[in-house]
């Protein structure tokens, strides 16, 4: 992550193989860690991410650092098992938005659309709205 929401430096959380939990004290962004993969994954809905705009998702600044140009998220799939119908043992997937609001979708560094990115991940069994991720407020 890079200047996504409270990121305003380069960001990297390693996930294991199994499941991944975010714990940690009120305001530490465990809900911006999820809203990242959310992002990254394809979502439209801005205020499903807890923004009013696709542009409120950019690190506004503080006090110390200077607001980011524009937010990215990039999520490397392990593909050693051709989970995904690209001949590579990675996947790299990354999106951005601009401060416009407009959105920036690659695959190994092509740009693609949109739909390409969620025609990729439906091969590995990946919904950007379903359950691959449990956000807060869904379960109790």
């Amino acid at each position: 992550m890079h200047g996504f929401k409270s990121f305003a430096k380069r960001t990297e959380v390693p996930f294991d193989k199994d499941i991944n939990l975010f714990i940690g004290a009120n305001g530490s962004g465990k809900s911006n860690v999820a809203e990242a993969l959310c992002f990254v994954l394809g979502r439209l809905s801005a205020k499903s991410m807890r923004a009013a705009k696709a542009k409120n998702l950019i690190f506004m600044g503080s006090k110390y650092v200077k607001p980011a140009k524009e937010a990215s998220v990039e999520l490397i799939f392990d593909n050693i098992d051709r989970a995904f119908s690209i001949d590579k043992d990675e996947v790299i997937l990354k999106r951005i938005v601009r401060a416009k609001g407009a959105s920036i979708y690659k695959i190994n560094g092509e740009n693609k659309t949109r739909n390409e990115v969620i025609e990729m991940l439906a091969q590995a069994g990946i919904d950007p709205y379903g359950f691959n991720l449990v956000m807060q407020g869904q379960i109790q």
